[in-house]
């Protein structure tokens, strides 16, 4: 600490043990003058009193000073010589390592933790010791008037009384003592609840795995279900057909019109259980991964004459346009072509059904990314936005006006999308209810069988918001992302490495790529710089335990989240990557960890960015380097209280209009509710946030204060 004698205060002789007293007392009245808080005080003046009890008890010729330094920033200095014989062992001293049946070093040891800044030079002649503090953010400078100023009140300051100070001590340790108390119960009862939660998850965590297990059986035991009945229904169903047939067909005589009507409508419900049957095994064998896709080569002008021709009898009697055509540089496919065709006819016979007028437009397209994009437009009744996503459920079939006239089974949709995910592709649909609707059927123009074919569509959630694509290998942090969106707009899809990432991001674009580092214990960086050479520009969120953000951000990433990612702090991240538009900053001051969680998690879920401070001086930290919108301050916290920090943040400049909300649950006197007034400070106490108004009090009292989402 240089010039650290420019402002010296007072000089005190030891002489006599009283001076170790009166060392003690000055120390603390010259820091209350300096405009230390009430526990700086107490620390100041328990170094002072201690370094001087070893000068007086182990040396002599002892002499303690105060001073303060004129460097930036203002340092009070308590410097203590002695002409002694020095301090053997030191450096075990220091360390902790020294063991001493009349507590020599002990002192030393314990100021060495209260103080900012500490240094000590031993000799066989003598031992200085300097130990100081830096002056408050919002203390006024010491300037040589003010120094004056203080020596004056000091000089004129009543004599000292051993016993005073003594019970003043003895009443400073009682306090401390029940403040120690108070924090290890609060820290016992946050260490049970820790625990009680950590069995929570471990419990959630092994039911979810037992739920997935049964998941998979009961999902094995319908596809074998299925699979069983289909074929045990087929025989029959074929008997009553050919029976139908020989009967209408009049081989052994005769029908009356009456017989011949009743025959008729055997043969077409026959007809029709055959085609539920059919799509039923079909839908179990998708499902079991039994479904073998056979290329070939063929050309789309060829396979829509043979398409046309096939639909060509459901086109009897009606009066809608069937219109097929094809782009002339389409290459030639190289796919399974029966099942482009069974999901096209499934398409145009929906069609069909649900088109009074007007036409059917079937159209065929080559994209330059090597996509074949097959669109099946109607003049049809259309369908609500509510039901767009519900269509490609099993067994769900569509309330409206056409609806009691038209049969179906529910299952041809739901196999068509898998059908064209088998394929490498999607099926999805656009529609206006009143206009008509368009299926949309992409798929790539040549089938790579050496590539896996990523299933996205089952991933889907029900937003129909912008698409986020997750590259994350490991199950559980999966449940846990989609879990953390589930309530959004957002429509999430997941893949388990860079290969399936690469035909995702064929069938799909993104607004966002989340990428987890290590996939497959391998760095996943280098595919941003992929990503951005086959043309995506859009953000890049790399997720890790790897708590290294830089090299994320020298390899490409917009931004870095290192796991496990809070699921509120994901949400939000995402909402800023996608809406390219930062949050409102809340900074959240708390010592206790349950109640960041809650507080934050609300204030997430409404859209702010929560940032955490675990106590007063990391809430004063932030608020200098982050500049939030808003502070949420609890008032009992282990460094400062509430109240100091307070008055730190409107003793700074750049925060002295920041909205603060005191959120405590301790009860506030009307001292203290006039304090907090003063300071343009709102209340909104836990209990309320519990009992009351809950998480939409403190949303309503933010907005109150201007800083609405």
């Amino acid at each position: 600490m240089e010039n650290r004698y420019e402002f010296p205060l007072l000089t005190i002789p030891l002489r006599h043990d009283r001076h170790v007293v009166h060392a003690r007392q000055r120390a603390r009245d010259i820091a209350a003058e300096l405009g230390f808080e009430h526990q700086d005080q107490i620390r100041l003046a328990t170094a002072a009193s201690e370094l001087a009890r070893n000068a007086f008890r182990y040396a002599e010729g002892g002499v303690v000073a105060f001073s303060v330094t004129a460097s930036k920033p203002q340092v009070f200095v308590i410097s203590v010589v002695d002409k002694g014989r020095g301090i053997p062992n030191l450096a075990e001293i220091l360390d902790g390592r020294y063991i001493s049946k009349t507590g020599l070093g002990m002192g030393l040891i314990g100021t060495k933790r209260l103080m900012n800044h500490f240094h000590i030079a031993s000799t066989d002649i003598g031992t200085e010791v300097e130990c100081g503090k830096e002056l408050p953010v919002i203390a006024a400078e010491v300037t040589p008037s003010r120094v004056k100023s203080i020596s004056t009140k000091l000089a004129g300051g009543n004599a000292i009384d051993p016993f005073d100070e003594i019970e003043r001590q003895n009443q400073e340790l009682l306090k401390t003592l029940a403040e120690l108390k108070e924090k290890q119960e609060q820290l016992a009862d946050l260490n049970q609840e820790l625990e009680d939660t950590n069995r929570g998850v471990v419990a959630l965590y092994a039911e979810l795995e037992q739920h997935a297990d049964d998941l998979r059986r009961v999902s094995d035991l319908k596809t074998s279900f299925l699979s069983n009945l289909s074929h045990e229904f087929r025989t029959p169903l074929n008997s009553i057909s050919s029976l139908s047939r020989l009967l209408i067909g009049r081989t052994d005589g005769e029908l009356s019109a009456e017989q011949e009507k009743q025959v008729t409508f055997i043969q077409r419900s026959a007809a029709d259980l055959s085609e539920l049957v059919n799509d039923l095994l079909d839908l179990a064998k998708v499902e079991a991964g039994k479904v073998d896709v056979k290329p070939r080569q063929f050309e789309v002008s060829e396979f829509f004459g043979a398409l046309r021709g096939m639909l060509k009898p459901l086109l009897a009697g009606n009066s809608l346009d069937l219109i097929f055509e094809s782009h002339p540089d389409i290459p030639t496919l190289f796919t399974d072509e029966g099942k482009v065709s069974q999901v096209l006819r499934n398409l145009i016979s929906n069609a069909l059904k649900f088109t009074r007028k007007g036409h059917i437009h079937v159209t065929a397209e080559h994209t330059a990314e090597g996509w074949i994009v097959f669109r099946v437009a109607d003049t049809g009744i259309g369908i609500s936005g509510d039901n767009l996503g519900r269509i490609f459920e099993e067994f769900v079939q569509i309330e409206g006006e056409l609806q009691s006239q038209v049969k179906g089974t529910g299952l041809g949709l739901p196999l068509s999308r898998r059908l064209a995910g088998l394929l490498g592709g999607t099926l999805d649909v656009e529609s206006t209810l009143g206009q008509g609707s368009t299926f949309i059927l992409r798929i790539p123009a040549y089938f790579d069988q050496s590539q896996p074919q990523a299933q996205l569509q089952s991933q889907i959630e029900e937003g129909s918001g912008p698409a986020i694509l997750f590259v994350e290998d490991n199950r559980e942090t999966s449940f846990v992302h989609q879990s953390a969106l589930k309530n959004s707009d957002y429509r999430t899809f997941f893949v388990a490495n860079i290969p399936e990432a690469r035909i995702a991001m064929k069938q799909i674009k993104p607004r966002l790529v989340v990428l987890d580092r290590l996939i497959d214990e391998k760095d996943s960086l280098y595919y941003i710089e992929e990503l951005r050479t086959l043309g995506y520009s859009g953000p890049v969120l790399v997720v890790s335990v790897v708590d290294d953000p830089q090299s994320a951000t020298n390899a490409g990433a917009t931004a870095f989240l290192a796991k496990p990612v809070p699921p509120f702090t994901l949400l939000n991240t995402v909402r800023e990557l996608v809406e390219d538009s930062p949050s409102k900053k809340i900074l959240l001051v708390d010592d206790d960890e349950v109640t960041r969680y809650l507080v934050g998690g609300a204030l997430a879920k409404a859209g702010y960015r929560v940032l955490e401070a675990h106590g007063g001086r990391e809430a004063v930290r932030l608020i200098l380097s982050d500049n939030p919108d808003a502070v949420i301050l609890d008032i009992a916290m282990p460094d400062m209280t509430g109240f100091e920090v307070l008055r730190e943040i409107r003793g700074v400049a750049s925060s002295r209009a920041t909205p603060v909300i005191v959120h405590s649950s301790r009860v506030l006197s009307q001292q203290d509710r006039t304090a907090l007034t003063n300071s343009d400070a709102l209340i909104y106490s836990k209990q309320s946030f519990t009992e009351q108004g809950g998480p939409q009090g403190l949303l309503d009292l933010l907005i109150a204060t201007g800083i609405g989402v």
